[in-house]
C-alpha cells in the first residue's frame, strides 16, 4: 500500500513539472496570496499586540483592585483600607511579580493661561516602576522621574504640556475635592514630561507622589483607591483574579479583559481576521487551481483513459489528481510562509515607521511604529487550510476525470 502511495506521489510530482510555466504561475499565485494574507494579518496582529502591551504596561497592568463604589462614582471617599496588609498578602502569591497602590482623583490643572481636566495619580515612584513603565517614557532632556526630594513635584505628558503652555519647572495649580468633600488644591512644579503611544491617555493623566496627594486630600493612613498588580504571565490573569478575590473578598477585583474590554475584543478579532483573510484568498486561489487542473485533465484525456484501461482504479486516479493539486498548493504555501516569516521577523524587530500618516493611530492607542507579529500556530493553521483547499479543489477535476470512459478517451 505504501509502495503504491509512493509511486502515485512520484507520478504526480512528475506530472506537475510537465508544463513548468503553468505550474510556476500557479505556485507564484499561491505564494503571493499566502504572503499577502499572512503579512496583512501579521501587521494587524502586531498593532493589536502593541496596543495591548502598551495599555498593560502604562495603564491597566494585569489586575486592579478597587472599592466597588469608587469604580461607579470615582469619589475620593470610596477607598480601600489597610492596603499595606493587602499588598503584603498579595505579594506572597507566587504568580504575582509586583504590586503597588495608588491614590486617584479628578482635578482641574491650570497655568496662568490655560486649564484642563485631568486624572491625578498619586503613586509611590519606586513601587510604580515595578508595575508600569511610565518612567521609561520620559522624553530625553525633559526632566526626571521624581528624583527630586522636594514636595509637590509633578510629571505630565508632552500633550498636556503643550495644552497648558507648561515646561520643566513650570508651576501647575491643581484643584480637587478632598476626603471630606471640601474644595482644595495646591501648586505643583513640573519635574518631568513623558510621552506614550496613546495620546488619549497622555492628555488625561498626571502623576504626583502619593504622600503629597494623600496629605492634600486628607486621606487616612494606609488607604488607597487602587491596587495594580503585574503578573509573571499575563495568560494566568483569569486564574489569579479568582485567587485574589479570596484574599480581598470585600473589594472589586478585575483582570485586564474586564477593565478594558476593547483590548479583549481586539485580541479576539485579529485571530478571526486571520481566518477571514486567508479564507477569501484561498477561495480565489482554489478557483484558479480548479481551472488549471481542468485544463490539465482535458490535455491528458488519452493518458487518463489509457491508465484506467490498464487497470488503475478510480480511487488511485483520485489520489493522483489530489496529490498534484495539493502539491501545487503546498509548494506555493511553503515559499509564501518562508518569505512571510522572514518579513515578519525582520520588521517585527526593526518596525515599520508610519508616523507620517499614522498620527490618528495614537489617538486610539496604537503605535505609529508597526511591528508585524505572527505565532507558529498561525503558520500551521494556514498550512492546514491550504491542504483542505487542495482537497476541495481536487474534487471537481477528479469527478470530470472519473466520468471518462477509457475506450472513448483513448479513441479521442
Amino acid at each position: 500500500m505504501k509502495q503504491n502511495n509512493h509511486t502515485i506521489l512520484k507520478i504526480s510530482w512528475r506530472n506537475i513539472w510537465r508544463n513548468r510555466l503553468r505550474s510556476s504561475i500557479i505556485i507564484l499565485a499561491v505564494t503571493v496570496g499566502i504572503f499577502g494574507g499572512l503579512v496583512s494579518t501579521g501587521i494587524m496582529k502586531g498593532m493589536v499586540m502593541g496596543l495591548i502591551n502598551n495599555s498593560l504596561e502604562n495603564q491597566t497592568s494585569h489586575i486592579q483592585i478597587h472599592n466597588k463604589q469608587f469604580v461607579e462614582n470615582n469619589e475620593v471617599g470610596f477607598l480601600m483600607t489597610q492596603t499595606d496588609k493587602l499588598l503584603t498578602d498579595i505579594s506572597r502569591d507566587p504568580e504575582v511579580k509586583s504590586a503597588c497602590e495608588r491614590t486617584k482623583t479628578f482635578g482641574m490643572a491650570s497655568t496662568a493661561s490655560k486649564a484642563a481636566g485631568v486624572m491625578v495619580n498619586g503613586i509611590d515612584p519606586e513601587k510604580e516602576k515595578t508595575v508600569t513603565g511610565i518612567w521609561k517614557k520620559l522624553i530625553k532632556d525633559k526632566g526626571t522621574y521624581f528624583e527630586s526630594n522636594k514636595r509637590n513635584r509633578i510629571v505630565i505628558s508632552e500633550k498636556l504640556a503643550k495644552k497648558l503652555n507648561a515646561k520643566i519647572k513650570s508651576k501647575i495649580v491643581i484643584t480637587f475635592q478632598d476626603y471630606d468633600g471640601n474644595l482644595t488644591g495646591a501648586s505643583f512644579k513640573v519635574e518631568g514630561i513623558y510621552r506614550t503611544q496613546n495620546s488619549m491617555f497622555d492628555g488625561q493623566n498626571v502623576f504626583v507622589r502619593k504622600t503629597d496627594l494623600d496629605k492634600l486630600l486628607d486621606m487616612p493612613p494606609h488607604t488607597a483607591h487602587e491596587i495594580a498588580i503585574l503578573l509573571k504571565n499575563y495568560q494566568h490573569t483569569e486564574t489569579e483574579v479568582t485567587h485574589i478575590k479570596k484574599i480581598v473578598p470585600d473589594y472589586l477585583v478585575q483582570g485586564w479583559p474586564e477593565i478594558d474590554p476593547y483590548l479583549q475584543v481586539s485580541a479576539s478579532m485579529v485571530d478571526f481576521m486571520l481566518y477571514i483573510f486567508m479564507l477569501i484568498i484561498l477561495i480565489a486561489l482554489g478557483f484558479a487551481i480548479v481551472n488549471t487542473m481542468l485544463m490539465v485533465i482535458l490535455e491528458r484525456t488519452k493518458e487518463l483513459g489509457m491508465i484506467m484501461a490498464i487497470g488503475m482504479n478510480k480511487f488511485k486516479v483520485f489520489k493522483m489528481i489530489f496529490y498534484e493539486t495539493t502539491l501545487l498548493a503546498i509548494i506555493g504555501t511553503f515559499v509564501g510562509i518562508v518569505i512571510s516569516a522572514v518579513f515578519t521577523l525582520y520588521f517585527g524587530r526593526h518596525g515599520i515607521d508610519i508616523s507620517i500618516v499614522g498620527q490618528g493611530f495614537e489617538a486610539l492607542g496604537y503605535s505609529t511604529v508597526m511591528k508585524p507579529y505572527l505565532e507558529l500556530a498561525d503558520y500551521f493553521q494556514v498550512l492546514a487550510m491550504v491542504i483542505i483547499t487542495g482537497l476541495i479543489a481536487s474534487i471537481f477535476p477528479t469527478i470530470r476525470a472519473l466520468k471518462m470512459k477509457p475506450v472513448e478517451a483513448i479513441r479521442d
